[in-house]
């Protein structure tokens, strides 16, 4: 082969090459919008003041954006040192230094540290909302209500959940309060258990503020991660303090409560609760969540009728013990709440079992006051009681009993059938 040809051939081959790599450089330069799809680049963060300004100076608004891979982005003094005058509102963006994809954001932290004592300043957060901007994107991914910036609560952590199909992503609770408020002094705690063990804690819901008597507040939790609503399985709430004397115990009265999981497709009252007193002394409240199985009961329904001599409450309440076959138990405190049931009233209770069961493997229930006995102590004049099995598809009597007088001494009634 002659020079001339060997040339040609090279300046073919080098030019067949340059050509493909053009027409990849093409098809990336073309195909770039689809790799850039949904990619966040920008957060917009709209703030409303309520009634106790944001002072400024050297009280100022951090933010931290935290992203599942465990990074983080802080941007600090979003205020500039500016004060937020009461009832208004500011809006300002946060570039992200790396363009992400909306589910790599995990949470977001605002923060505003401050010195202790009389000079630290609060500030009133009425409401904020998060929008992400981007390449194909351009959405609110967060919205939250009223918070309280103080020097012992500085900082709100807000997870981003996004939704998905099927699943939760929040839980809306319902508070009705009764006959005694929850003080602006008591933080409402919340614990969300869920099936494989893992919890969620959100501390002082009511942040910081009175719950009047008689009143209602809706409030909203976003979950850490989208969730089946049947692997939530349990609610704890805790309320209420005890100070020093002589400062007094605080007490709220629960009138009820209801717990609505959402997400997309998803919509549904997974628990209710009816009334419970929170006092210095039974400051936690458990609620099981057990979903329903056809032909299982998931309750107990108790039906009391009361004589002339009352429950007390309070301190003087009624406990449930359940016996499944094989020996397991569970204890329900507190049946009443804490509530009196006066002479000559009825009242229906509902016990949420740990499982789902056959009503057949429920073999004893034991009504257990907390009497003390004594001068101060107690008594009350059951005039009768049936117990229920509820669940899907069960409606079920399983045990009934006539009078019976609850004392100091004599403190049980025990319902039995065949082990």
């Amino acid at each position: 082969m002659n020079r001339k040809h060997s040339r040609e051939k090279i300046f073919a081959a080098v030019g067949k090459h340059a050509m493909r790599l053009g027409l990849l450089l093409v098809a990336c330069l073309l195909s770039y919008p689809a790799f850039a799809q949904n990619r966040v680049r920008r957060l917009t963060f709209t703030v409303r003041t309520g009634d106790d300004d944001l002072r400024g100076d050297n009280d100022n608004l951090n933010v931290k954006i935290k992203f599942r891979d465990g990074t983080s982005q802080l941007k600090l003094n979003l205020n500039r040192g500016q004060r937020w005058p009461d009832n208004t509102t500011q809006t300002f963006d946060i570039g992200l230094e790396q363009p992400v994809a909306l589910s790599e954001i995990s949470s977001i932290d605002l923060q505003k540290p401050e010195a202790y004592g009389d000079g630290a300043d609060e500030w009133h957060m009425a409401s904020l909302s998060v929008r992400a901007t981007g390449d194909g994107i351009d959405k609110v991914i967060l919205t939250h209500g009223y918070n309280n910036f103080n020097w012992f609560d500085w900082h709100l952590l807000m997870p981003v959940t996004l939704p998905v199909a099927g699943k939760a992503n929040k839980l809306e609770f319902t508070f009705k309060t009764g006959g005694d408020d929850l003080n602006n002094n008591d933080p409402l705690d919340v614990t969300i258990h869920f099936h494989d063990g893992a919890t969620q804690h959100m501390k002082d819901l009511n942040v910081g503020r009175t719950w009047d008597n008689n009143s209602t507040h809706v409030k909203t939790i976003a979950l850490n991660q989208p969730v089946d609503p049947s692997d939530i399985v349990e609610i704890d709430l805790r309320a209420g303090y005890t100070n020093p004397v002589p400062f007094p115990t605080d007490n709220w009265d629960m009138e009820s409560l209801s717990v609505r999981a959402i997400g997309e497709g998803v919509d549904k009252i997974i628990v209710r609760h009816g009334f419970n007193r929170f006092t210095g002394t039974h400051m936690h409240l458990s609620i099981p969540i057990t979903a329903p199985q056809a032909g299982k009961a998931n309750k107990l329904e108790l039906i009391v009728q009361t004589g002339d001599d009352d429950l007390r409450g309070d301190n003087d309440d009624l406990n449930v013990i359940v016996h499944f076959r094989g020996g397991r138990t569970q204890t329900a405190r507190n049946v009443n709440g804490g509530k009196p049931w006066k002479n000559n009233s009825m009242h229906v209770e509902t016990i949420t079992l740990d499982s789902a069961v056959d009503p057949s493997e429920i073999v004893g229930v034991e009504l257990h006051t907390t009497f003390t006995g004594g001068m101060s102590g107690d008594n009350w004049n059951m005039n009768s009681v049936i117990v229920k099995a509820i669940g899907d598809g069960v409606n079920e009597v399983l045990f009934t009993s006539g009078f019976k007088r609850f004392t100091g001494d004599d403190k049980t009634l025990r319902l039995r059938r065949g082990m």
